[in-house]
């Protein structure tokens, strides 16, 4: 896990604990690169609003739960009914660049730095 919860992306997702890794597959027809990332919810309850963005070059990225919440104020909103949960999603970018997810509930307002590089190899 990566950033100072009590949401956080896993960092198995990304390489070197902050490097998002875009393979060939990942790409979408509209040029975009989908990638699963899971969130876990440590200690909090209640509702929560995660944007992401692309914050060195102008290019679009969102993040989205799977199987709760629903696309609101600009990102993804969802109500945390238990206070551990494990949030299975996917984060979308332009390509490799610099993002960064903002995080917002009731108690907290994060924001965590990740890189989008291509596959090596």
């Amino acid at each position: 896990m990566f950033g100072d919860g009590p949401l956080y992306p896993i960092a198995d997702y990304f390489r070197d604990g902050i490097e998002l890794e875009l393979r060939p597959d990942d790409r979408q027809p509209n040029g975009t690169y989908v990638k699963k990332v899971r969130w876990i919810g440590a200690g909090y309850s209640g509702p929560v609003l995660v944007r992401a963005g692309r914050i060195d070059a102008p290019g679009a990225a969102s993040a989205s739960f799977s199987y709760v919440g629903e696309e609101r104020d600009g990102g993804h909103y969802a109500e945390l009914t238990r206070e551990n949960n494990d949030l299975p999603a996917t984060t979308t970018v332009a390509g490799p660049g610099c993002y960064a997810y903002q995080v917002d509930g009731a108690t907290f307002s994060i924001t965590i730095v990740f890189q989008a590089v291509g596959s090596i190899g």
